[in-house]
């Protein structure tokens, strides 16, 4: 009897319900995003993916900058431009004690972006032009990134598939895949949801905590799996209680791997750096979310019923 230990058989329906819950919500959150909200996606996509200009200018102030609100500014440039659309998509914010300001709008050439800095001297100035930093992503990079992190995705499932295919029977290998897309469904709808609430946009750093995830849950459900396929060789118990005895074997080292790799994120959340700061919650939430599939969800498709034993 290990230390840490789970009444698998006893709860499997009680997981089921709890992982249905979940991929509910995520699901809502998705078709609530596409067809209820100004972006019209199923995700709030970022300027990685769909371009534009990010821009950042220090106020001159002589001893403190005043306080001013964003949409204040925003209000003010109307009296300046009549493009009532880029007004419209405009984020600012100001930053270090009002003396930053940081600007994100759809894409502009070169003379609407100088307009633009030249309208907000006009309010907020002056300003030190030296201090200046933009980036621009054209329409059509920002397309190719999107398509690019869609492909190496869709790759990177194709090729866990054959290689989960060829390690276990198709029973295995289904069922290791099912928990996979449970994972990757869920933080794709947790984030969905915070477009929706808190106009938080994914990046193709988004992208790369994804492809991280699907290889740490598979890596976790194949070491569980492998332990069952042992224990069910050499054991004279039942086939469930099998089963339960071998996730309980691997419960301590999934968990102690999972805190682990969780130290330094949560270390990068409350202590990194703003551009990093999704990234380390999208991981974060990954590695929770695929230490309970591949601990009690994957183990609990294998638990016999009607349903396993016709696959």
């Amino acid at each position: 009897m290990t230390l840490l230990s789970f009444n698998l058989i006893k709860n499997k329906n009680k997981i089921f319900g709890f992982s249905s819950v979940l991929i509910l919500l995520s699901l809502i959150g998705i078709l609530y995003s596409t067809f209820n909200t100004s972006f019209k996606k199923p995700i709030n996509l970022g300027m990685d993916f769909i371009g534009g200009n990010e821009l950042r200018i220090e106020r001159i102030c002589e001893y403190e900058c005043d306080k001013v609100s964003p949409d204040e500014v925003i209000e003010n440039l109307s009296e300046f431009s009549n493009n009532k659309n880029l007004l419209n998509n405009i984020k600012l914010q100001i930053q270090n004690n009002n003396s930053l300001i940081s600007i994100r709008s759809p894409y502009l050439t070169i003379e609407e972006s100088n307009d633009l800095i030249a309208n907000i001297d006009k309010i907020l100035g002056p300003l030190n032009y030296e201090s200046k930093n933009s980036r621009i992503i054209g329409p059509k990079l920002g397309k190719k990134l999107l398509t690019n992190c869609a492909t190496s995705l869709l790759v990177s499932l194709v090729a866990i598939s054959l290689y989960i295919s060829i390690r276990f029977d198709k029973k295995y290998a289904f069922f290791a895949l099912l928990a996979l897309f449970h994972d990757l469904f869920i933080v794709f709808g947790f984030f969905s949801w915070l477009g929706v609430f808190l106009s938080i946009e994914v990046n193709s750093l988004f992208a790369v905590s994804l492809l991280t995830i699907a290889g740490y849950s598979v890596n976790d459900t194949v070491v569980i799996f492998d332990r069952i396929r042992e224990n069910l060789k050499q054991s004279s118990d039942n086939y469930n209680q099998t089963i339960q005895i071998s996730v309980n074997e691997s419960i301590r080292r999934t968990l102690f791997t999972s805190i682990t790799t969780l130290i330094p994120l949560l270390t990068l959340i409350i202590f990194g750096s703003y551009s990093l700061f999704w990234f380390s919650v999208s991981l974060s939430l990954g590695i929770l979310i695929g230490s309970y599939s591949s601990i009690l969800l994957a183990p609990s498709f294998l638990i016999k019923n009607k349903i396993t034993e016709l696959i």
